[in-house]
């Protein structure tokens, strides 16, 4: 039987999953250690990293790792992880609701969305606007020029602590570092007071920070946070990288698999951001924008090596949801984001080796959710399998999921229960939003429309759930339930975020409205969209040969539950772990045999 051991130094090439020593292949989420291993006092001392660097590639499925980290080059950064890696697992996020806001806060706090409260992507203004989760109108955004008028974001809605709190608070002298693409990314990653927190910005054209963290941009940002820094890495048409190679594992050109037109950008090679409407908004669409975030990442490892302090960088790469947004993940632009994405991490670790030694550094990489096919590729592989897929990838019809559909759905049903009224506020997903004289009814019209959007929705294809939230239980059920019920309750946290919560069915889910009717989205309950790879590099005395993912077993698995990001990331930085996190599985001084 494999299981998890004490890392060593003479630790042998890890491969993706193996079955652990408890029933069902299952670390034991109410241990603190991995899966009947001991405890990391019974391996001997690893060296102190210097730095230790959290990645969190946006939208990265367990399906999608065994099925593509297996083709790409032996001389590319995932080999290189994963050759020096000690743990590699399968990670299951504990609620239905996979988005990039809840997936982060669950990696940094260990908690789901009802214990960290960030339960969206995106929230309604009070004219029904879509604003980012965390958008905090206190704040500005700051660029390398200055404070400008706009507002920005801030953490103030989170309710859990993060690693990096947890950091700040045992090593003031710590250098905490985080950047992004995704405001949610930088910010979940980089706690509450971090040293420097930066992201993109589609109107300034470069990385932006929050004065709710600063009055100034650091001065090793200024490259990547002057406006209009971004545009220099739009120059060239975004093409195959390898074309033979993305020619022998796909179709090109590409059949219609779903994939959408983006401000102008094009359904199918080439895609030239020059001649999109909005340029600097079609970039993080493109490659090209894990690129620009890589530089970034090498400029924040020099300065911290300056600095000479206990450092924690959290780097989001969203390169790989915003494609699989648009084209779907199915699409060969996502195959090449993968292999351009390989080649740019394996440029971040040899740096890292240069200025660190493979003993200065460790790496903990996750990604925040899965992802689903569009409909068009569910429909003709997955739908109406006769057998079990492993992540779940069977429905009866696969569909999109309209906010401006479900709003109508809501809107009318209220009407029928309540009379006629402005009464849905909106649709910020997984959840319908009431608007402010909805909520301030008496109690029984209250309950009355309630009830009615919920019997409405229930009866919408490709709906699975549709749950009044102020009858979600106060407390959810430990870690290892992961029954819909459970999932569902944790996905929920009171009235935050709004008021009745709607799970798709296996296949649908909520259209993301990067271009309305194509592309692909997550968000859902089912294993496609929770299941994660978690690689683990704990400092190494030396690096070994660079082998073949090829040639390393996808059989068989060891599975974990979301604690064990921020229960693995605190141990390498020698602090306690978050609250959530706590008996977490501990991954820092494992090896998965």
């Amino acid at each position: 039987m494999q299981r998890l051991r004490p890392f060593l130094p003479v630790a042998a090439i890890v491969g993706l999953g193996a079955c652990s020593s408890t029933p069902g292949g299952r670390a034991d989420p109410d241990r603190g250690d991995p899966a009947g291993s001991g405890t990391a006092s019974d391996a001997a001392p690893l060296p102190t990293p210097r730095i230790v660097l959290a990645i969190v590639v946006d939208q990265l499925p367990m399906w999608l790792a065994i099925e593509r980290w297996s083709k790409l080059p032996n001389t590319g950064g995932f080999t290189k992880l994963l050759t020096e890696a000690n743990g590699v697992v399968e990670l299951h996020f504990g609620h239905a609701s996979n988005m990039t806001s809840s997936g982060h806060a669950a990696l940094f706090t260990g908690g789901s969305p009802h214990d960290a409260g960030i339960t969206t992507d995106r929230k309604l203004g009070l004219a029904g606007e879509h604003l980012t989760s965390l958008h905090d109108p206190k704040t500005h955004v700051l660029t390398a020029l200055g404070k400008e008028e706009r507002s920005s974001s801030s953490l103030e809605t989170l309710r859990a602590p993060t690693v990096a709190d947890a950091l700040r608070a045992e090593r003031p002298d710590a250098l905490i570092m985080s950047l992004s693409m995704k405001d949610q990314g930088a910010l979940l990653g980089a706690g509450k007071k971090p040293d420097s927190v930066l992201w993109f910005d589609g109107a300034s054209d470069s990385l932006v920070t929050s004065s709710a963290f600063s009055s100034e941009m650091p001065g090793w940002s200024r490259p990547f946070a002057t406006p209009g820094a971004a545009a220099t890495y739009r120059e060239r048409s975004w093409v195959p990288l390898d074309p033979r190679w993305l020619a022998a594992l796909t179709d090109l050109p590409a059949p219609d698999l779903g994939q959408g037109d983006f401000l102008g950008l094009g359904s199918r090679f080439p895609h030239d951001p020059a001649k999109a409407s909005k340029p600097a908004h079609g970039f993080p669409m493109t490659p090209f924008a894990d690129t620009f975030l890589i530089d970034a990442a090498i400029a924040a490892v020099d300065e911290a090596v300056g600095r000479k302090r206990p450092t924690l960088i959290s780097l989001s790469l969203s390169a790989a949801d915003q494609v699989g947004h648009v084209f779907g993940p199915d699409a060969p632009e996502a195959w090449d984001q993968m292999l351009r994405l390989d080649a740019d991490l394996h440029r971040l670790l040899l740096h890292l080796d240069a200025k660190l030694g493979p003993a200065g550094y460790a790496v903990v990489l996750s990604g925040d959710h899965g992802m689903s096919s569009t409909p068009e590729v569910m429909n003709q592989g997955f739908c109406d399998r006769p057998d079990a897929d492993r992540f779940e990838r069977r429905c009866d019809r696969a569909l999109r999921l309209r906010d401006l559909d479900i709003e109508k759905i809501a809107e009318q049903a209220a009407a029928r229960a309540v009379g006629e009224g402005d009464w849905v506020l909106g649709v910020a997903e997984p959840f319908v939003v009431l608007q402010p004289a909805a909520r301030a009814l008496p109690r029984d019209k209250l309950d009355r429309l309630v009830a009615a959007v919920t019997q409405a929705l229930l009866a919408t294809p490709g709906v699975a759930r549709a749950i009044d939230v102020r009858t979600s239980p106060a407390s959810c059920p430990a870690p290892g339930d992961e029954s819909m019920d459970a999932l569902v309750c944790r996905s929920i946290r009171g009235s935050q975020g709004g008021d009745v919560f709607v799970a798709p069915k296996p296949g649908a889910f909520f259209d993301a409205g990067h271009v309305p009717g194509d592309g692909a989205n997550h968000g859902t309950a089912y294993l496609y969209d929770r299941a994660v790879p978690l690689v683990v590099r704990a400092p190494r005395p030396t690096v070994p040969p660079q082998s073949s993912i090829a040639a390393m077993p996808l059989d068989g698995r060891v599975v974990v539950d979301q604690r064990a990001f921020a229960a693995t990331l605190a141990s390498l930085l020698g602090v306690a772990a978050p609250t959530f996190a706590a008996g977490g599985t501990d991954l820092s001084s494992a090896v998965v045999r």
